[in-house]
């Protein structure tokens, strides 16, 4: 396949970001709409910076622009890294947009301007370091093999520094150069090094992922400055799943759901993204009497490191135990009889323990939750491997879903498997039913499935009672499923809770299909959005939903118009002026 060429002079692009009648300023129209206007006049900003900043070469210089959105997750919190599908849209006009221009060595050199809603700019320390300081001699050929580099290199942090965790804001490209520069090398590249500036007016805070933003754009102009555009020469699980998974070497621990939300969006659309691998799992119409929203909860958002990786912890542990120990035990006794024969191959993750995958029902489905126990330690699994005849099955998993990754958890830390597992199942059905009730025009049980996904951050424990009356109810009931059943992720501070909370009694006081809200990014603070009816927009309901932000949650005047999150295109390469 020829290469495309992304490059242009950095005088290309002044003039045709000036030409109100050229393709690209139509380009710009199209993606930013209304602030088409604003956002050419950041980015002719960014192209001076940038050619102030990197003077070598001047106006003659080949830059390459690339863009990527934020993104809102609806349905499907905390599931990704079990490799289930997740609803998500990109947000329109909140982008991060990295210029940057190809080395003949190895360095590279970043800067990073991040814009707030009042436009006022905040400068992050430069960055410099060379490829070949962080990248391995023999290139990462998987994403298996770039978790276990990334694995290395946070053990190694943690021997140095006493924490795993790097917070500093070029690590993030870092991690995605390291990837890429493998990537590149295998599919017959030599990789340079790059100057870039990146601007972005997505907020560090606000839960629209802005970390996978910046990790995102970055990596669509590296690829761009190689003739290599993602999701046609570079397949979308090379470029969502191994550049998202690239973040691990921060010592995050998530997955990558999000990277494909802001890469597959759609305007007008929400997109169920699939990842392990990525891929766009159908989309639907933003319902048409609705507005997605995006409200600061004004709670500071915390890190409980420990607390993120014992939960990540959970699904590979809980699939392990499913597969390995308590369907060996029922096969073949009675009522199993419909147990699929090749049950174990059927097994990789999480995301295949579906009754539909196993041949089982709901009921069975519920009482091997129930015997998954309330909490363990992965000593006592092992030991429990070695009791039931499966150690080496432990072992194999144990070395390729742990290993090093999770510095935090020791042998005796204690993992609360059954509520953490039980999420992530429940939540994964969430959004299949989501999107059900949704296209059968029942907007009420799907703004209730919202709220129990908000329950499911709590820290609370599913008790066997709560899955024995599930499995007992009708056949044929349409509430005889797991996305029912909150779970108990622990992602969740009283703080945040009153918030949430607070809007979503404020909504179902005006109706069941007045809309919902839950908490968005990782949890334990930062902000909250959902789906809301258009009647809020005006009139005296606009006025009490501004009262029960100011007066009952104690908040900033709400600016509604900048809170409507717009469905919008996801991340590209902006083709060079002709």
């Amino acid at each position: 396949m020829a290469q495309q060429n992304w490059a242009a002079p950095l005088s290309t692009w002044r003039r045709a970001f000036a030409d109100e009648d050229g393709e690209l300023w139509r380009r710009v129209q199209g993606l930013y709409g209304g602030n088409a206007g604003a956002w050419r006049a950041r980015l002719q900003a960014a192209l001076t910076t940038f050619s102030e900043a990197y003077p070598a070469g001047g106006d003659a210089r080949l830059v390459v622009i690339s863009r990527c959105p934020g993104q809102m997750n609806i349905a499907g919190m905390h599931i990704d890294y079990g490799g289930m599908p997740s609803l998500h849209l990109a947000v329109r006009g909140h982008d991060t947009v990295t210029i940057a221009a190809a080395r003949e060595d190895d360095v590279v050199r970043l800067r990073s301007l991040c814009e707030d809603e009042d436009g006022v700019a905040r400068s992050f320390d430069p960055a410099e370091f060379r490829l070949a300081d962080l990248c391995p001699a023999t290139p990462i050929d998987s994403r298996q093999a770039l978790l276990d580099y990334a694995g290395h290199i946070c053990a190694r942090r943690e021997q140095a520094t006493g924490s795993s965790f790097d917070d500093s804001w070029s690590i993030l490209p870092q991690g995605g150069l390291v990837y890429l520069e493998s990537w590149l090398r295998r599919a017959g590249h030599s990789p340079c090094g790059i100057d870039a500036l990146v601007v972005s007016n997505v907020s560090p805070s606000g839960g629209m992922s802005s970390s996978s933003a910046l990790v995102i754009s970055t990596a669509w102009a590296y690829l761009g400055l190689h003739g290599t555009e993602p999701g046609s020469d570079m397949s979308w699980a090379d470029a969502i799943d191994g550049v998202g998974t690239s973040e691990w070497i921060r010592g995050t621990r998530g997955g990558t759901a999000d990277h494909g939300g802001m890469v597959l969006g759609k305007a007008d659309q929400l997109v169920s993204v699939g990842v392990f691998p990525a891929q766009d799992c159908g989309s639907a119409r933003l319902p048409d009497d609705y507005v997605a929203v995006i409200l600061d909860s004004g709670v500071p958002r915390v890190y409980d490191e420990a607390g993120k990786e014992e939960t990540v912890l959970a699904y590979p542990l809980g699939t392990w135990l499913v597969r390995d120990v308590l369907l060996p035990a029922r096969e073949g006794t009675p009522g199993w009889e419909n147990l699929a024969p090749d049950y174990r191959q059927r097994i990789d993750m999480i995301r295949d323990i579906t009754p539909g995958n196993l041949g089982i029902d709901t009921s069975q489905l519920c009482e091997l939750l129930a015997a998954v126990p309330p909490c363990t330690t992965l000593a006592q699994m092992q030991a429990l491997a070695a009791a039931t005849g499966v150690g080496l099955q432990y072992a194999a998993m144990h070395e390729r879903d742990i290993g090093n990754k999770f510095p935090r958890i020791t042998a005796d830390y204690p993992v609360h498997l059954r509520r953490r597992f039980t999420f992530g199942l429940a939540e994964q059905d969430r959004v299949a039913a989501m999107l059900e009730f949704l296209a059968a025009g029942d907007v009420a049980t799907a703004f209730e499935l919202v709220r129990i996904s908000h329950a499911g951050d709590y820290d609370t424990e599913v008790t066997e009672q709560e899955l024995h009356a599930l499995a007992q109810r009708p056949a044929g009931d349409p509430r005889t499923r797991l996305a029912f059943v909150p779970g108990g992720y622990g992602r969740m501070t009283d703080a945040y809770d009153r918030v949430v909370t607070t809007l979503n009694r404020f909504l179902l006081s005006h109706g069941a299909d007045a809309g919902a809200v839950q908490r968005l990014g990782a949890g334990w603070g930062g902000n909250v959005g959902g789906l809301i009816s258009r009647r809020f927009l005006q009139g005296e309901p606009r006025a009490a939903l501004e009262r029960v932000v100011q007066e009952d949650l104690g908040l900033p005047a709400l600016d509604l118009e900048h809170s409507i999150a717009t469905p919008g295109e996801g991340a590209c390469i902006l083709a060079p002026p002709s």
